[in-house]
């Protein structure tokens, strides 16, 4: 009786990690925080922390605007305001973002909407170009950009989307000179069977359930 309800627990418990749905067609907005603590949830800047900008450059645009993207923006620092930022050295800032793919490796679509301080240069998955920028653009931080329908090869686990933000004083991508404020806001879709990584409330669910698989194996073994 004991060894049959340790294996209804890990069968429950089995069940319940194999049960999580997928979320199809996976949308995210920059700026997401549930936690509340002014970092984006899932982004980073340059392997580190992606803050929400609490205090914006002049000239940017208002957001989130669902006319332009539902978007926050997000920088290395939480004050992008011209006083303090305003002789920042110009350079490629690279937002990442991970989500798992529930399926084989294969190619799917992605929808991208975006306002970049400076040029973004490149959208890459798993390191590999998708053709998406604004580098034709003569003031690529005051209008939001839109590229449907995107081909990208996704891979079984865990995937990986950057996009390459230059911060340039409104130059081409390469310039290193004197330049300032800089930030990135963004929504977009990955198409399919698709979710954010880590996914929290299942790694939560996952944990407690184990912790009482434990529980239930300490009592039988007295």
């Amino acid at each position: 009786m004991k060894k049959l309800l340790i294996v209804l627990v890990m069968i429950g418990l089995a069940a319940l990690l194999f049960t999580i749905p997928a979320q199809a067609d996976l949308t995210y907005f920059t700026g997401t925080d549930d936690n509340l603590d002014g970092i984006d949830d899932y982004f980073t800047v340059n392997g580190g922390d992606a803050y929400l900008v609490t205090a914006t450059a002049i000239g940017w645009p208002n957001l989130p605007d669902a006319n332009k993207t539902l978007g926050k923006y997000i920088s290395w620092a939480a004050d992008q305001s011209n006083a303090t930022q305003g002789g920042v050295p110009g350079g490629l800032y690279t937002y990442a973002f991970d989500f798992n793919w529930a399926g084989a490796t294969t190619n799917t679509t992605f929808d991208f909407r975006w306002l970049s301080d400076d040029y973004l240069s490149e959208i890459k998955l798993n390191g590999v170009g998708l053709g998406v920028n604004n580098l034709d653009q003569p003031s690529p931080w005051t209008t939001s950009y839109l590229q449907n329908g995107v081909v990208g090869t996704v891979e079984s686990g865990v995937n990986t989307i950057e996009f390459l933000i230059w911060n340039t004083a409104g130059y081409q991508p390469g310039y290193t000179g004197v330049s300032g404020p800089t930030g990135m806001a963004a929504d977009f879709t990955v198409h399919g069977d698709a979710t954010t990584v880590p996914e929290p409330a299942s790694m939560l669910l996952l944990g407690l359930g184990l912790l009482g698989l434990i529980g239930v194996r300490r009592k039988i073994q007295k």
